[in-house]
């Protein structure tokens, strides 16, 4: 029983609890137990950084079993645990402080949850833990690692076994890497991530999950911590796409979700890939060569069969689709969405500091700098102890009148010569890429939604490998039918061992 809850998707231990199988009592305390075993014990993950308190979890499964048992049921979620990435704020009363991965970050007091945390508990979810991330969500230095923070240090996969050397580990990604980590080490259920551009579904690959950025402006980001206004949106990460689409539904703005889904997003309304048209690249794509996986002939084989498959099942499939450029290319000259977002971060900052109380000593982008390097024994640690992002962001000088003219320009490169411009060519529904490749890139200047979809794990270690799917702006929904077919079709690899033995 025991690790049928620690490995069961949401829907599965929802029909447990509707039956009386378990109860939300049990749930958090499996679920509080093993991150006892092994965040901080065990494998040492680091994968949370912090938990609710055990008897205030125990407290509030109670209250919604008493609601269950009462026939009040607030979500098809009600009473499921849930990890959240430790960049959206937490009131006081949660007892989890948010830090952003940073120290700076941790000694400041919350006025109150983030939107989308009340929406979550409105939905009767329990708000478990937070996850640990890459520090200022990758905007602190390049020369840290993904998945590391001064706050909690390295996050580890779960997927790591033992007797194996570091460098040949499995990775975890980033920068939503604990959330993902805690969902695969049987942590949680679901958990929720924010992305710029791959933050969400790149770790979700690697730690082979079902994964979604919902489409910036989707979902309110009032008390969550942004690199940028123009690319960032809120992630979700699940077992399962039906997992991914309630906990859509509850998070999403109501408006968008009625024009988009009005008989919800979980509903199938697609039932064969006779109605889907899918583009696929060639399998090193907008890959760095650095990344030679997808030339690794398991890697390339397990890619390959995917339209053959697809064809088999009666979808429209357009491969290779070798005429839409690397999202490399969506630049001009040196400056490109890294640039963009160095320009709007300090202003993000400022308004993500206004969930808390307020610190005179931190205002701005320069007083974060300053305050790290005051305490750089905790901030700052050896060999990790640079800022190069943060200063870029700090010094960059790039005017508004630019700032408009390259994000309206790059916009309509990225449709109209790029993913748009390949859609409408080519009458397609959904492009499918390597799940380390550029189309993140043009997700972002697009502001359309992606997704990642589980595909093998790699010989040897066992490395987690995927798909990222894009559809098209307002179409969370077609991402989502794709994915129920694609559940269906390719079955997941397995998961992760050692967390349950």
């Amino acid at each position: 029983m025991l690790t049928s809850i620690l490995q069961a998707p949401a829907t599965t231990l929802q029909q447990q609890l509707s039956v009386g199988e378990v109860t939300s009592v049990r749930l958090v305390q499996e679920f509080l137990d093993q991150i006892e075993r092994h965040n901080s014990n065990g494998m040492r993950l680091n994968a949370v950084i912090s938990v609710l308190d055990r008897n205030l979890a125990s407290e509030t499964a109670n209250r919604l079993d008493e609601e269950r048992k009462h026939g009040k049921i607030r979500s098809s979620l009600h009473g499921i645990p849930i990890i959240i990435k430790d960049c959206i704020v937490t009131g006081l009363e949660l007892g989890m402080p948010t830090t952003v991965g940073s120290h700076c970050f941790a000694r400041m007091r919350a006025k109150g949850n983030a939107q989308l945390v009340n929406q979550l508990i409105d939905g009767g979810m329990i708000i478990l833990g937070k996850g640990n991330l890459t520090e200022f969500c990758g905007l602190k230095s390049k020369d840290t690692p993904i998945g590391w923070s001064a706050y909690m240090g390295q996050t580890l996969s779960a997927h790591r076994l033992p007797n194996v050397a570091d460098e040949k580990q499995p990775t975890c990604g980033g920068s939503t890497s604990g959330p993902a980590v805690s969902i695969a080490a049987g942590f949680c259920p679901l958990a929720i991530g924010t992305e710029t551009s791959g933050s969400t579904v790149y770790p979700a690959s690697c730690c082979g999950l079902y994964g979604m950025k919902l489409a910036p402006n989707s979902v309110s980001t009032k008390g969550v911590f942004r690199l940028s206004e123009s690319f960032d949106g809120v992630g979700v990460l699940a077992r399962t796409p039906t997992d991914l689409a309630l906990l859509a539904e509850i998070i999403m703005k109501k408006k968008v979700l009625s024009e988009m889904a009005p008989y919800g997003l979980a509903s199938r309304r697609v039932c064969s890939w006779a109605e889907l048209c899918v583009g696929v690249v060639p399998n090193d794509w907008g890959v760095a060569h650095a990344l030679g996986k997808w030339r690794r002939e398991e890697v390339k084989r397990a890619y390959e069969n995917v339209p053959l498959v697809l064809k088999s099942k009666g979808a429209k499939v357009k491969y290779p689709l070798d005429n839409l450029a690397n999202g490399s290319s969506l630049s001009v000259g040196a400056e490109n969405l890294g640039t963009v977002a160095y320009h709007e971060f300090p202003e993000k900052l400022k308004e993500f500091l206004a969930n808390f109380e307020h610190d005179p000593g931190v205002e701005s982008i320069a007083d974060v700098i300053k305050w790290n390097e005051e305490h750089s024994i905790i901030s700052l640690p050896d060999p990790y102890n640079t800022q190069t992002e943060l200063i870029k962001s700090r010094d960059n000088d790039m005017t508004e009148d630019r700032h408009r003219e390259l994000c309206d320009m790059l916009r309509r490169t990225a449709l109209e010569k790029g993913v748009g411009k390949a859609m409408q060519d080519n009458g397609l529904d959904i492009i499918l890429a390597p799940s380390d490749s550029t189309l993140v890139s043009y997700a972002a200047w697009a502001r359309w939604p992606i997704g990642t979809v589980p595909l093998g794990r790699m010989d040897g270690v066992g490395q987690p490998f995927g798909l990222f799917a894009l559809a098209r702006g307002g179409r969370e929904d077609a991402l989502l039918q794709f994915m129920f077919l694609f559940e269906e079709t390719f079955p997941s690899p397995p998961g992760p061992t050692f967390p349950f033995e």
